[in-house]
């Protein structure tokens, strides 16, 4: 099996991390609004680690333009959400899910980390396509994530209104993503220049501007500490993807 090939099937192994992830909620037995929030939190510390820790200085070192580009992200989703589209609060009884954040924020968020989980894909096939040993430390760093990923994409798409079905097809979809990042990598170069920095800014609102400052609404500490994990579960990852290396 060429190198490229052998990319493209460890990037659908990867890519199982998030089916992973998006089954922890299909499968859970019920979602009341405390676990949902603290799911988002989770979600939202994760996120915006990624953004911020990995996503970001990658786009600033790709263009000079990267910077202005993340701004640009975050204003258009910010356009987009208050101006657009419609902002949902926490409503509903202890077990009700509808509406708890807007279609643009899953659709958003959707975009950014579909972007992100190509890239992914790109990784991996190019390291496979240079050397087997360097793509299986990248497949194994790309997979420390994917679970997560999975999970807090899923989470937030069922906080959306979407049923656990739903929630589950955007985690399985972001996966898709890195398939068709392995599939595409010769073509992903140019577009990363200008999609990444973007995504970056789109993912930046959907943590720190909708999520979080959402879950935190009237809650207390036992909310707040899950956006600290979520954080800190990046850090670990990211730490652990050096180690490899």
């Amino acid at each position: 099996m060429s190198g490229v090939w052998t990319g493209v099937a460890f990037a659908i192994l990867a890519a199982l991390g998030n089916v992973a992830g998006g089954a922890l909620v299909l499968l859970g037995r019920s979602w009341p609004i405390r676990r949902l929030k603290a799911s988002l939190a989770f979600g939202g510390g994760f996120m915006l680690a990624a953004a911020l820790v990995a996503m970001a200085p990658e786009s600033f070192a790709l263009t000079p333009a990267g910077p202005a580009l993340v701004l640009v992200g975050y204003l258009v989703l910010h356009f987009l959400e208050h101006v657009v589209g419609k902002h949902y609060h926490y409503a509903g009884d202890q077990h009700g899910t509808d509406h708890i954040l807007s279609s643009t924020v899953t659709s958003a968020m959707l975009f950014a980390m579909l972007v992100h989980t190509f890239f992914d894909g790109v990784a991996i096939g190019s390291a496979f396509s240079a050397e087997r040993e360097i793509g299986m430390v990248v497949f194994l760093s790309v997979l420390l994530h994917k679970v997560p990923a999975g999970f807090a994409v899923s989470t937030v798409a069922l906080a959306s209104g979407a049923t656990r079905m739903r929630a589950f097809g955007f985690a399985a979809l972001i996966g898709l993503g890195t398939v068709l990042g392995s599939i595409a990598l010769t073509a992903a170069a140019p577009a990363a220049r200008y999609a990444l920095p973007f995504s970056t800014g789109a993912l930046i609102h959907v943590a720190a501007s909708d999520l979080i400052p959402e879950v935190n609404e009237g809650e207390g500490w036992a909310i707040t500490i899950w956006v600290v994990v979520g954080g800190l579960a990046f850090i670990v990852v990211k730490q652990l993807m050096g180690g490899i290396g």
